[in-house]
């Protein structure tokens, strides 16, 4: 009797064990699978319409945030509709701000912004993006382009200090180079010829960028050449 009854526990200890261990069956990732295959071939509007069918589906599935960033991007750059990129990507950071596209959404909904032209909510939305997602590679992309949009934005006092900002954090990032060839500009648009040439003597000391180098050889000869038109105006450096 004690026998059959230690063999029966074993047995159900075994069995209770067994379907404690199951693998899971996989969800249904056709849908993806299908939205996925539409964005490849450049189907932007099938892809938009698979998009939605997913991040619209009670309760919300696994490819969920797929599904928001996959309808931005085929919004975006797909059909240029960037004003309809940017509700599913809000939807996306609202509901998953930890997510795996968190990133790249909060990037989109900044580029969506510059591309509108909508310059001072694009700044701060790169500044946000700098702010929050930094530490994953977006940090001296966001601070240029924050710096980009203050100087399109006729804030050219602010577009300095934001250029300077990325130079001196990011001294060895290739997007320096670029920022210090912007001082240089900006100097230029503020009518300060000898404050330009100095900042683009400095940046042909350091940067290893053949383009860059170009670019700021054009604007140093192109300064020299018009001293003596100022000077002979009477203009002031």
């Amino acid at each position: 009797m004690k026998r059959n009854l230690a063999i029966f526990l074993i047995s159900l200890f075994f069995i209770l064990g067994c379907s404690k261990t199951k693998v899971a069956v996989p969800p249904d990732n056709l849908p993806v699978k299908k939205m996925k295959e539409a964005l490849a071939a450049g189907r932007y509007d099938e892809t938009i319409k698979l998009s939605k069918e997913i991040s619209t589906q009670v309760p919300l599935g696994i490819g969920t945030e797929e599904a928001f960033y996959t309808e931005a991007y085929a919004c975006a750059f797909g059909k240029a509709d960037f004003q309809g990129a940017r509700l599913p990507l809000k939807q996306l950071l609202d509901l998953y701000p930890n997510g795996v596209y968190a990133a790249e959404a909060q990037k989109l909904v900044s580029d969506c912004q510059y591309w509108q032209g909508h310059y001072r909510n694009a700044a701060r939305d790169y500044k946000k993006l700098a702010a929050i997602y930094g530490e994953k590679g977006f940090a001296s992309y966001a601070l240029m382009q924050a710096a980009n949009c203050l100087l399109l934005d006729d804030k050219v006092a602010d577009a300095l200090a934001a250029y300077r900002e990325l130079v001196e954090k990011y001294p060895t990032d290739a997007a320096a180079d670029t920022a210090q060839l912007m001082i240089a500009n900006s100097y230029i648009k503020l009518q300060n010829p000898k404050q330009a040439k100095s900042e683009l003597q400095k940046l042909m000391a350091f940067t290893r960028n053949a383009d860059i180098q170009r670019s700021a050889q054009k604007a140093l000869r192109q300064i020299e050449e018009e001293e003596p038109v100022r000077k002979g105006v009477g203009v002031s450096e």
